[in-house]
């Protein structure tokens, strides 16, 4: 054969050159794959059936030359025809079809929110509050890009709304083009990590099964089964990837926002400080008699202790559930109740930090309400309590915590920074905090964000003209009411017997599901009318289409490859490689290589299904499945801001004003792939920045 390759080899090399030609020929990438896939197949038929596409092997002791499609053309073809309707198509769209559903709703979450100018709210007011600092406006888009990411998981909106609208302001106040090209191009790739990010929800639409899959070969070779080998079932659900996800993209975050700070401080005419907010207009300054640090510290000290107790009480086993010999033991606090509890003293210690002149009354009322609700749950409610028996025991500290929520919240909402960043925060919080306290999967919650999304434009329409919003207010009061029956009352209504509490959790929730409904008709209705609601479902039908058209091309391809042997060759390529670290480090170079040339999207659907059965077998006391998931998604992220062929680079450029160079911004996402690098080499060295967090919330 040519330069001594084996057929499969050639084959490999032609499918490449078919899949990149395919790529680079301007086509759209959707198309690009499935053309490649029948243009490749075509080639090696012909070179197969005319001899000149074999294998070498001995049948009887004489070298005999074997066509790479052994049993001809014909049979190759309907093999994977054969394969993509009872195999692949109905693992594709059948058993993934759930997970592949949050998709479209989050990014009609992600696209609501750009187009109502939240975005642009947050960078102006972002911008007053860090202004003042060395770098304060690179500091601002950091955290913008992280808020958006949380709430959007679109890195292209992302990149591009804060290339419109950050970009200018920054060169205007003197900060150097590659500092502010750099931050704008990274910090908008954060949506490739932080949940909810569509990189996670694909790639747990596919890792799952890899990792099943791996282990059951596994446990197959050492000939015992799946539950003996590891003691539960292999699963990996997308919920523990947004887990995992969590604290790697705040660190990420902290890591470019630590650099602009840093590179400030060693040139600050190239990141000067500005002062956009005026004089401290809420006099909170002369309060704290100008101690910044004993001002930050009284806004945020509280949250740092109650969420170190948590972790605390966590660590020690005061909070959750654990199943012993097949019997749930349930701890004396539950997560979900200390949760309240964190997010209610933040709110409530937040309003009198911030607003310190005003009555105490409601704010001591709030902390005792807290404290009592910690102690009946301690004490008095089990984790097997009925929801009727919660609610007489939770119900004077609940009034007791309401009644300070009524008075602090208004307080916080006075100031202009919590008033424009509250309404994603809260979004933020609603669906991850569904998904991270077991309340519901990513799919349910995905559908809350794009409803919400919807809420939150029409209720910015609405003031915009000048319009009553009670009734979207009346829909988010009903939605945290779903949630809160759901996680604390059984809702079924085809059991035998239903208890007299939750039958009227249950009247509660149909009421409080119809007000929900009729709210978000109603946020429908003021985007149709407003001329806005036409334009996100229209581009959320464009992406969406995308992602699943290339999804079905790269089968198509994976059905070539599988068709000559060329998935098996490179699975057996990579089970040479003894140590499960050196074959990581090998798949991760590989990823990031591509990640040139190729979108997240291919690269998830076409390389991870191969490399996935081998790198997923790994004993996951080794490497947590987790672990390596999140090392991929941060591995794809890097090639997404990586020169020359960073998509990203591609985004800013196309927004960025004409004196800014593409030269200026290489010059500046350098050093944010070295900061990427340095992130990978932390995840890599400390895997529990991965599992902390799916291991502290793994139980209710």
């Amino acid at each position: 054969m040519l330069f001594g390759l084996t057929g499969v080899e050639i084959s490999l090399i032609i499918v490449a050159f078919c899949l990149f030609g395919g790529i680079l020929s301007g086509f759209p990438v959707a198309f690009a794959l499935s053309g490649s896939a029948f243009v490749s197949f075509f080639i090696i038929a012909v070179l197969s059936e005319t001899g000149l596409l074999y294998e070498i092997e001995k049948v009887n002791g004489v070298a005999q030359h074997i066509p790479v499609l052994e049993f001809g053309w014909q049979k190759a073809l309907l093999s994977t025809l054969s394969t993509w309707a009872q195999g692949v198509f109905s693992r594709a769209f059948g058993g993934n079809v759930e997970t592949l559903l949050a998709v479209p709703l989050f990014v009609l979450m992600g696209i609501a929110l750009e187009r109502s100018n939240i975005a642009e709210d947050l960078l102006t007011t972002m911008a007053k509050l860090f202004g003042s600092l060395p770098g304060g406006l690179a500091i601002a888009v950091v955290l913008v890009g992280a808020l958006l990411a949380a709430s959007t998981g679109i890195v292209g909106a992302t990149v591009v709304t804060m290339g419109l609208i950050a970009l200018p302001t920054m060169l205007k106040h003197g900060y150097s083009k590659s500092l502010s090209t750099g931050i704008i191009a990274t910090s908008g790739t954060l949506g490739q990590i932080i949940p909810p990010s569509i990189v996670i929800v694909l790639l747990g639409s596919i890792v799952g099964d890899m990792y099943a899959l791996g282990q059951e070969h596994r446990a197959e070779e050492l000939g015992i089964t799946v539950l003996e080998m590891l003691g539960e079932p292999a699963v990996l659900s997308t919920g523990t990837l947004f887990k995992a996800a969590f604290i790697p993209g705040i660190f990420l975050a902290s890591l470019y926002a630590l650099y602009a700070f840093g590179y400030a401080l060693l040139r600050p005419k190239e990141a000067p400080a500005v002062n956009l907010g005026g004089e401290d207009p809420y006099a909170l300054k002369s309060y704290y008699n100008g101690n910044a640090w004993l001002m930050v510290g009284a806004m945020f000290a509280p949250l740092l202790a109650l969420v170190m107790i948590w972790i605390g009480l966590a660590s020690a086993g005061f909070i959750g559930s654990s199943t012993l010999n097949e019997v749930v033991v349930y701890a004396p606090l539950s997560n979900g109740l200390v949760s309240v509890v964190v997010l209610s003293g933040f709110i409530i210690t937040l309003a009198y930090a911030m607003r310190p002149s005003y009555n105490r009354t409601p704010i001591i009322s709030g902390l005792v309400g807290i404290v009592l609700l910690f102690l009946f749950d301690w004490f008095f409610v089990s984790g097997d309590a009925s929801g009727g028996l919660k609610a007489v025991y939770y119900f004077i500290p609940a009034i007791l915590i309401t009644y300070s929520l009524k008075h602090a919240i208004p307080r916080l909402l006075e100031v202009e920074t919590i008033r424009v960043v509250s309404p994603p925060v809260i979004l933020i919080i609603a669906v991850l905090g569904s998904i991270l306290g077991g309340i519901t999967n990513p799919t349910a919650a995905a559908s809350l964000g794009a409803a919400g999304a919807v809420m939150l434009a029409a209720n910015r329409r609405l003031k915009d003209t000048g319009q009553s919003n009670k009734f979207i207010l009346a829909a988010g009061i009903s939605v945290v009411v779903l949630l809160l029956m759901r996680a604390n009352f059984d809702l079924r209504m085809m059991i035998e017997k239903i208890s007299f509490d939750n039958g009227v959790a249950i009247l509660v929730t149909i009421i409080a599901f119809h007000t929900a409904f009729f709210g978000l008709l109603f946020s429908c209705w003021t985007l149709i009318r407003g001329k806005i609601m036409s334009p996100i479902i229209n581009e959320t039908t464009k992406v969406t289409s995308m992602v699943f058209v290339i999804l079905i091309g790269s089968l198509f391809l994976s059905l070539v490859l599988r068709s000559f042997g060329g998935e098996h060759y490179i699975q057996n390529f990579l089970h040479s490689f003894e140590d499960p670290h050196t074959l990581l480090i090998v798949v991760m170079i590989v990823l990031f290589l591509l990640g040139f040339v190729l979108d997240f999207i291919e690269i998830i659907f076409i390389v991870i299904p191969i490399v996935g059965p081998v790198i997923y077998a790994v004993d996951p006391t080794l490497m947590h499945p987790a672990w390596i998931t999140i090392l991929i998604a941060v591995n794809l992220q890097t090639s997404f801001i990586t020169p020359p062929f960073g998509f990203a680079l591609f985004y800013l450029k196309g927004v960025a004003p004409k004196e800014v160079t593409t030269l200026d911004i290489y010059k500046g996402i350098i050093p944010f792939v070295f900061i990427q690098v340095i992130g990978l080499f932390l995840l890599w060295n400390f895997p529990a920045i991965v599992t902390f967090l799916p291991n502290l919330l793994s139980t209710n």
